[in-house]
């Protein structure tokens, strides 16, 4: 059967690799010159180094995810932790959350005894692990009113679970969806020890998703790159394919006037994997404002700052670490994570749910990475910053509220053969790349089960970590 996935992003190259091994014929459209869409990377044009647009990071507990890697043979660029090692600075020191491999949870228990934070703070911790072990979804609710209900005082959350729900969810917890962090933190840290662990990349996140391309296409896969998909075609009240239009792929293109072409990819099924404010445009005039696609727009969204910089010496003397008390959150060193160790370093910072710090000049976001190395680190005194680059994402996630729990739509829709995949869709998990790959596994599901049954299959629950629904 012939299927047009629609972005290629996380979300539709997981969608049409699943689609293409179930020997379907599968073209992939992508408006950039390059897969990946919010997890990527670049060259840095000075450095030669590898610049994310953002530093994505995977747990093992992304059980999609790194299935995907594997098929792809891309096992090489994953750098997983042997343990989960989460490291704290602040003006008291350096401290961190080092689990042994012990059964889950377990190891939380033991990490959690050499935690530099007071006794209060580790008795309340114990009570949220509880409450999440045994307790019932907070459904309904933010992550502020969920501490407040598990006991969690001002204190555990500065220090414990306001950095750690600003890193998982891109929000603030006064404004999060709980239930969110809840299936995150059941999934990471209580199922199994090794579902905690970090999970870092030794390249780029462009040379991982150029290895999922390669994958794709080696395999009879098509990707049309610079190719702007402009509407989902219907025919007889079902997909019937998508128009587009081609982008010149370079300068001789463009003086051959090869430019701008219209195009159609007939399809029998399209899988729409893109963010959510370009869906209802793609959608035929007379759906656009019916339900479930009405209330898409009304996602929002949440953005993400990074700042990447350059020292003339090593001044950061671990792969991550936790800024406590600082405008930019974590640091990691990028050039140790890529397999260099020695000067010049390179560091990349990340501010999260980064409403106040976007709109801020690129001068003041480097001074507040400077200045929380110049606070924290005695090395810092005599460092030279060699190099900045600031990198805003302004749609880096949907904003994960409680109210826009129910707008997340599902795989299938009311449009016969027209499937949705994406991060925001209705997968259990916040904006991850796990969540992405798991919707674009969902909806090559759908679509098989569609074409088995000669119809649309019905709508399932979240897969658990294992691929079974969660519910079973």
């Amino acid at each position: 059967m012939k299927v047009v996935v629609v972005g290629g992003g996380f979300a539709g190259l997981a969608a049409a690799i699943a689609l293409q091994e179930r020997r379907h014929d599968v073209v992939l459209l992508e408006r950039r010159g390059i897969l990946g869409g919010r997890a990527t990377s670049f060259r840095d044009a000075v450095t030669g180094e590898d610049v994310d647009n953002g530093t994505h990071l995977m747990l093992g507990a992304y059980t999609s995810t790194l299935d995907l890697v594997r098929r792809a043979s891309a096992e090489d660029l994953l750098l997983p932790q042997p343990n989960l090692k989460i490291a704290w600075i602040d003006d008291e020191g350096t401290t961190a959350l080092d689990c042994p491999p012990f059964d889950a949870p377990l190891h939380l228990l033991a990490g959690l005894v050499g935690l530099r934070v007071p006794l209060r703070v580790k008795l309340e911790a114990l009570r949220l692990g509880l409450a999440a072990r045994f307790g019932r979804p907070p459904v309904g609710l933010t992550l502020a009113e969920y501490f407040r209900r598990t006991g969690q005082g001002e204190t555990a959350r500065r220090m414990l679970w306001d950095p750690l729900a600003l890193a998982i969810l891109n929000e603030s917890p006064d404004q999060a969806a709980a239930v969110l962090f809840h299936r995150v933190y059941q999934e990471a840290f209580l199922r199994d020890h090794r579902a905690s662990r970090l999970v870092f990349l030794r390249r780029g996140w462009g040379v991982l998703v150029d290895r999922l391309g390669r994958y794709f296409e080696g395999r009879g896969g098509v990707v049309r790159r610079g190719a702007l998909a402009e509407a989902v075609e219907l025919a007889g009240g079902r997909a019937s394919g998508v128009r587009y239009s081609q982008r010149a792929g370079d300068r001789r293109d463009v003086q051959a006037g090869r430019g701008g072409q219209a195009g159609l990819e007939p399809a029998e099924a399209v899988v729409c994997a893109v963010p959510p404010r370009v869906l209802p445009r793609l959608l035929p005039e007379e759906w656009r404002m019916r339900p479930p696609f009405a209330g898409v727009d009304r996602l929002g969204r949440s953005p993400i700052v990074s700042v990447e910089m350059w020292l003339d010496r090593v001044v950061v003397d671990r792969p991550m670490l936790g800024l406590r008390d600082s405008e930019v959150e974590w640091v990691f060193d990028k050039g140790r994570l890529f397999g260099r160790a020695g000067p010049p370093q390179h560091l990349a910072f990340i501010v999260s749910a980064a409403y106040r710090s976007a709109p801020k000049r690129n001068a003041e976001l480097a001074g507040a990475a400077e200045a929380a190395l110049r606070r924290y680190f005695p090395a810092m005194a005599d460092a030279k910053v060699e190099r900045t680059l600031v990198l805003r994402e302004p749609d880096a996630t949907f904003a994960s509220t409680p109210e826009t729990e129910e707008l997340r739509l599902g795989a299938t829709t009311p449009i016969d053969g027209l499937y949705l995949a994406g991060d925001w869709t209705n997968t259990g998990l916040p904006a991850t790349i796990e969540g992405a790959v798991r919707s674009g596994r969902r909806a090559a599901e759908r679509v098989e089960a569609w074409t088995a049954a000669g119809g649309p299959a019905p709508e399932r629950p979240p897969l658990s970590p294992s691929g079974d629904d969660a519910s079973s």
